[in-house]
């Protein structure tokens, strides 16, 4: 009986440091993930001061073009510049088609309670883009390097769709 209790103990350790490790690696992962995320294309860190250019704004094809206004967001710690473009669609509908660099303003579509849908194929400007949704809008979210590209509407998936896919950077 002893023999068996021994046992039993010996294998409870055994997991503890199996589970111990796992967890261990998963942490290492996370933290790896995390500061890949806060390197450039060329590895550096990025200067969470630097001032980002914009190579190119995002607009629509469609709709009539009724402001358009620069801003700066402070957004995890980094200065984002931020050009939004203000549509008036045919059929009464609105469009913003925003534009922002660095990437670190994407972190401010969950601040704003957008959720990413499990709808796929969407294109924003060329670029493969994720459809969000929020009470009663809809977003696409795409990326080329440091520069982020936003669309929101207030209208339907098909409605988001040609929009996104009509969309330029010009």
């Amino acid at each position: 009986m002893r023999r068996k209790r021994w046992g039993s103990a010996a294998l409870r350790l055994l997991l503890v440091l199996v589970s111990l490790l796992c967890a261990l690696a998963l942490a290492a992962m996370f933290y790896g993930t995390m500061v890949y995320q806060l390197l450039d294309e060329n590895g550096r860190p990025l200067a969470l001061e630097e001032e980002a250019q914009i190579a190119g704004l995002l607009a629509l094809s469609e709709g009539e073009m009724t402001d358009e206004r620069t801003d700066t967001a402070r957004v995890g710690g980094v200065n984002c510049e931020v050009v939004t473009r203000a549509y008036a669609l045919e059929g009464g509908g609105t469009a913003r088609a925003i534009t922002a660099t660095p990437a670190a303003y994407l972190e401010r579509l969950q601040l704003e309670g957008w959720q990413p849908q499990l709808v796929t194929g969407f294109t924003l400007a060329g670029l493969d883009a994720v459809c969000e949704r929020r009470e009663g809008e809809m977003l696409l979210a795409a990326r080329a390097g440091e520069t982020v590209y936003l669309l929101a509407t207030d209208g339907e998936e098909q409605t988001l769709y040609a929009l996104g896919t009509a969309a330029k950077i010009e």
